[in-house]
């Protein structure tokens, strides 16, 4: 039978991403009056981030143990997988939000149907000529996670020094950023770059090798008081809008990626203050991508119960997240459980080396 790969922790890192993002949306969407929405923006945005974090971490540390297991990594099954894992979610979404528009679209949609939805996401931002679809701005996120996957199989398997390779990326990825707003750069291409978070997923590509190669630099940041830290200073930048400061644009996510970083190496190493191996945060880890999908076309279902509810700003923010988020979780859960394990279980015969998504997995191998 495979051997199955578990690292402790990861799932939770995804719970805490994607709830930040459900956060996010609520108070976007549902235009609450809370503060100012632009304040909140820093739940969403560094929950994205950490996503790019961990998926950068977890599929080239796979690509290594790939390598190390085989001598070379097999291109048309990583693509495979890939396919299996994001495609049915991300089509079978758009098809609903479709219908829910009753198909009323423009060419942008092609954008979305080649994995370029990054693209009217960033320009639209900049005030381009062409915006995201509604109920898919979320979906630059998978685009961008998309077109990275195209790419980086191949660095994995040529790159003869790999180490030096993946801290050229990361630094060319975080220049270019520098280059284009120096240079003055139209607003649509430096916000296409910007959305384009290559950068932080290499940072976890880059973590990954280290943690493969079993690095002193990772046990000299792993540790209790390196994770409570850590913890205090991703919890500060995220507080850091709500007093009126912001972080430079260039480098902010970067920086987030680092400290997530940090809590990745701790919460896999079994070092971490905060162990998210729990059954809350292994259960809500698994069907995360559901949560991260799902949540705006829920939002906007019930969006217009909660316009005419007489009810204060405030009351009405904590009735509708009691509301929503039990029902974004019951609909991620459905479309886990029912639909994308299909999908998985099939993805399972092209792995070389499988990801186990829970500790449970691993025992009901055994």
């Amino acid at each position: 039978m495979k051997e199955r790969l578990y690292l402790p922790g990861l799932n939770g890192i995804r719970s805490i991403a994607a709830l930040s993002v459900v956060l996010l949306h609520i108070v976007q969407d549902l235009e609450l009056g809370i503060a100012e929405h632009g304040r909140f923006n820093s739940f969403g945005i560094y929950g994205v981030t950490l996503f790019f974090t961990l998926s950068g971490f977890l599929i080239t540390y796979l690509l290594l143990k790939e390598k190390e297991k085989t001598g070379t990594v097999n291109i048309r099954s990583f693509y495979i997988r890939r396919i299996l894992r994001i495609w049915p979610l991300y089509f079978l979404f758009l098809l609903i939000v479709l219908a829910v528009m009753r198909f009323q679209v423009d060419a942008t949609l092609l954008f979305y149907l080649f994995m370029l939805p990054n693209v009217p996401w960033a320009v639209g931002s900049a005030g381009g000529s062409i915006v995201a679809i509604p109920l898919l701005n979320h979906y630059w996120s998978l685009g961008v996670e998309e077109q990275f996957y195209a790419f980086w199989p191949f660095v994995i398997r040529w790159a003869r020094r790999l180490k030096r390779t993946l801290v050229a990326l990361v630094v060319f990825f975080v220049a270019l950023k520098f280059v284009l707003k120096l240079a003055g750069a139209p607003a649509t291409l430096i916000s296409l770059v910007y959305y384009t978070r290559f950068s932080c997923m290499a940072i976890g590509g880059l973590g990954a090798y280290l943690y493969f190669k079993k690095n002193r630099l990772v046990d000299q940041v792993c540790g209790k008081t390196a994770d409570g830290v850590a913890w205090l200073v991703l919890i500060t930048m995220v507080l850091l809008p709500f007093v009126g400061v912001r972080l430079p644009s260039v480098i902010e996510n970067e920086l987030v990626s680092l400290v997530a970083l940090v809590i990745i190496f701790n919460q896999v190493t079994r070092r971490s203050v905060f162990s998210f191996e729990r059954p809350v945060f292994d259960y809500l880890g698994r069907i995360s991508f559901g949560l991260y999908v799902y949540n705006p076309l829920v939002l906007y279902a019930t969006a217009w119960v909660f316009s005419v509810v007489p009810m204060g700003n405030a009351l009405r923010f904590v009735v509708v997240v009691l509301v929503t988020v039990p029902a974004i979780i019951l609909v991620a859960h459905i479309s886990y459980f029912y639909f994308e394990k299909r999908f998985l279980d099939v993805k399972r015969r092209f792995a070389t080396v499988d990801s186990a998504g829970s500790q449970s997995e691993v025992m009901e191998q055994k």
